[in-house]
């Protein structure tokens, strides 16, 4: 009898362990992961894709997604969802740029909260609430290096002022901060230039103006040097040549003939010879006139006058 009550009591006992370990242990119905395993390093940037799984046989509700930011800043890090069926996926796409820690395994935290259906009796159905913390483990693979390049190292330049395009392209990691000198003959050229460039996260433009070059044409060779700093402010000195190819354009002078200018002369003389006579007789002609007018002026006003003492007699 004292075996039955011990094996009652072990069964009872371990019965309820199960249950107690089957409520307190998470019943995660939406599981979180990587689509596929990205590579991480310390202080690059890039793009990651991370779903978020419905694997219940509930709809879930009112779903928050917050992805926390420690090791990684975000573009987005906050997703809202109505619902989700059973089986049905959300595949986001987020930029990041991993901070500047040390190569190693770290969890990507995820909190998530959202409703799912316990029980229905027609058309009416009751739902409970529940979240839970999820680790999505990643790893850092060190520091990759910035890879830096030029997309043009030629220009031909007839004419000054003439502005160079330097796109200077970076395959790496971010740059942090970078400067550049230009090295060049300064008799024979003049550039003009910001030295401070900034971040290099994958391609940036620069302007370099050229405001003297030599008279005799040809090829000459100028050189970019080039001063980058990555995440841990680490300086790399690069240097690139680039080919000015001189080639002036040709700017030819014509003076007018000389029969040109005499003839030229000889019409101004003329001309002016022409108009010379004109000018005097038109000058007599006017003068009589003025003359005509004033004597019949004089005489009406004198036969005004002598008709005027006519009728006082």
């Amino acid at each position: 009898m004292k075996k039955l009550y011990t094996i009652i009591f072990i069964s009872f006992l371990t019965l309820s362990l199960i249950t107690i370990t089957g409520i307190t242990a998470p019943n995660e119905k939406m599981k979180i992961y990587f689509e596929k395993t990205p590579s991480f390093y310390s202080g690059d940037s890039g793009e990651f894709s991370i779903v978020f799984d419905n694997t219940s046989n509930s709809i879930l509700k009112n779903i928050n997604i917050y992805v926390k930011d420690e090791y990684f800043e975000l573009n987005k890090n906050k997703f809202i969802y109505g619902e989700l069926q059973p089986g049905e996926k959300k595949i986001e796409r987020i930029r990041y740029t991993v901070k500047a820690i040390d190569p190693g395994t770290y969890p990507l935290k995820v909190t998530t909260q959202y409703s799912y259906q316990v029980y229905c009796s027609g058309l009416k159905c009751d739902y409970a609430s529940e979240g839970f913390l999820q680790e999505v483990p990643f790893r850092i693979d060190g520091v990759r290096t910035p890879i830096i390049s030029l997309k043009d190292r030629s220009f031909e330049i007839k004419e000054v002022p003439y502005s160079l395009p330097i796109y200077i392209a970076n395959r790496g990691s971010t740059v942090k901060n970078s400067y550049m000198i230009m090295e060049y003959d300064k008799s024979k050229f003049n550039l003009d230039y910001t030295e401070n460039i900034g971040v290099i996260a994958s391609l940036v433009k620069k302007e370099i103006v050229v405001t003297k070059i030599p008279e005799t044409p040809g090829e000459y060779t100028i050189y970019l040097n080039l001063e980058i700093k990555d995440m841990y402010d680490k300086s790399t000195y690069l240097k690139f040549p680039i080919k000015l190819i001189i080639n002036p354009i040709d700017v030819v002078k014509l003076d007018p003939p000389s029969e040109l200018k005499t003839n030229e002369v000889n019409d101004t003389k003329l001309t002016l010879g022409q108009t010379t006579p004109q000018s005097k007789v038109q000058k007599p002609i006017f003068t009589i006139l003025q003359e005509a007018i004033l004597v019949l002026t004089l005489s009406g006003l004198i036969a005004t006058i002598s008709l005027m003492l006519l009728s006082r007699r």
